[in-house]
């Protein structure tokens, strides 16, 4: 763990990476691989009455804004969002749609799912779940709206990395040619509008 966070220390503050140079250090956390199944049907990625009501989550964060975590400025390329009304102490994550997991990358505190869709027009799509505590999937697995893929931190368990780390950061992506690394690393609009959706109109127009 202590190698682990010198490396991301040492690449993000020293070298100062971009998407193009960091990109290949990813690469071998993903599948090239198609889903069986097209998805045509879409729900929110938690357990709850109804999981096609956006009533039903809170956002936290926005999809555009900057940040400063990671490198000055970045762009948020997600919304994080909670159950508005959690059913229980533990929250669960699901697929929004029939998929495959594509990626699973087990950093600590920074597990993260992603899992391809394919369309009914033949394109494909990503969607990306991270800040995940625990992941129950596994790359190559095929998926839908009833798989559970993981689950978040509870608010004490977030405490340890003294950061806020109980809820989802949800992507919506059209691209995962960067591997992952473009959640951290995309500094312009060019960038941000490149691989992904905003998760907020994807949603509304597909729930």
């Amino acid at each position: 763990m202590i190698a682990l966070l010198l490396n991301i220390f040492l690449i993000t503050f020293i070298a100062n990476p971009t998407i193009e140079s960091d990109k290949a250090r990813w690469k071998p956390y993903y599948l090239d691989i198609a889903p069986s199944a097209t998805a045509t049907d879409w729900y929110l990625p938690f357990e709850l009455a109804n999981r096609k009501d956006m009533k039903q989550i809170k956002v936290i964060s926005i999809f555009g804004d900057h940040r400063d975590s990671f490198l000055k400025s970045h762009i948020h390329t997600a919304i994080d969002i909670n159950p508005a009304k959690p059913i229980g102490k533990l929250v669960s994550v699901y697929a929004m749609a029939t998929g495959i997991v594509c990626s699973v990358h087990l950093g600590e505190n920074q597990k993260t799912v992603v899992v391809r869709h394919k369309l009914a027009d033949g394109s494909t799509m990503f969607t990306s779940y991270k800040h995940l505590k625990e992941v129950y999937v596994q790359q190559g697995q095929q998926v839908g709206q009833k798989t559970k893929l993981a689950r978040l931190f509870t608010v004490q368990e977030s405490k340890k990395y003294r950061g806020d780390y109980h809820h989802l950061h949800l992507e919506i992506r059209k691209a995962f040619d960067d591997y992952g690394c473009a959640s951290w690393l995309t500094m312009n609009k060019q960038q941000l509008n490149l691989r992904f959706y905003n998760p907020m109109t994807f949603l509304k127009e597909k729930l």
